[in-house]
């Protein structure tokens, strides 16, 4: 045993060099082995418990029309719906072998489909409450100009009555906490070597985006009495533009604008 900045000339015939006398640790801010660079998480899921879960609709885009001054024609069209986000993110626990300061990214290889263009990504870390590692990786799909026109989905309803046209997309979510996964890293010496460990992810992504109409009539008699009943159905409109969840409440809404003899509705799927 030798001393912190002591060295080492020879070794005798009996062992270490004699003049070494020292018997406290070799070194007492000794940190152990250098540490590894994490390359690549691999996200184990053979028993399929990270399949997406639908947890709403996401309104991306709408229109409305109406009017109590009639009998014509009227008919909806959306020219413009938003972007969504597609998002994964990761809780890693921190490996005492990965030097997180020199891990600025790695890949992430999931053994499922769910992320739908492609089973892998890459994502930048981040520094979490409590110490925790996070990864996180995200896209914006852009959606592209549309004319329902071009793609028959014009809406067409008689007045006086109002009409609303929805983009919508189906939203799918995971959150799993103790994903089993397998950390490979590169480590200073050239050697590379895997860990077993585990991991929380978070994933939203979204289905193909499509239509959903509402349309209804006023009774003559109640658009006499009020001309301003399709206000009611523009409101709608307006109060559920960032919407995320299930498509009974927005039809529950539309709805109440022809109850209490104001006329009747019907529901597009």
């Amino acid at each position: 045993v030798i001393k912190e900045g002591e060295k080492i000339e020879h070794i005798g015939d009996q062992g270490f060099d004699n003049s070494v006398s020292s018997l406290r640790p070799i070194c007492e801010t000794y940190n152990g082995k250098e540490k590894c660079a994490l390359s690549k998480i691999e996200v184990l899921d053979k028993e399929g418990d990270l399949a997406p879960r639908y947890t709403g609709t996401e309104i991306i885009g709408s229109q409305s029309s109406g009017s109590c001054y009639g009998p014509a024609e009227h008919e909806i069209e959306i020219v413009q719906i938003n972007g969504v986000e597609e998002s994964v993110s990761l809780e890693i626990s921190k490996e005492n072998e990965v030097n997180w300061d020199i891990t600025v990214s790695a890949s992430v290889e999931v053994k499922v489909g769910f992320l739908g263009s492609g089973s892998s990504f890459s994502a930048g870390l981040s520094m979490g409450a409590g110490g925790a590692i996070t990864m996180g990786s995200s896209k914006t799909t852009e959606t592209t100009t549309i004319n329902e026109k071009e793609h028959g989905q014009v809406t067409q309803f008689p007045v006086p009555g109002a009409g609303i046209v929805f983009g919508i997309v189906d939203r799918y979510e995971i959150d799993q906490s103790d994903i089993p996964v397998i950390m490979h890293m590169t480590c200073p010496d050239g050697v590379n070597k895997t860990v077993d460990s585990s991991i929380a992810m978070k994933q939203v992504s979204f289905g193909a985006a499509h239509f959903w109409s509402l349309t209804g009539q006023f009774a003559e008699k109640a658009c006499r009495a009020d001309r301003n009943l399709p206000d009611c159905v523009e409101n709608v409109r307006k109060n559920f533009l960032n919407f995320v969840g299930q498509k009974a409440e927005i039809a529950e809404a539309f709805e109440a604008c022809f109850t209490k003899g104001k006329g009747s509705f019907k529901r597009v799927q």
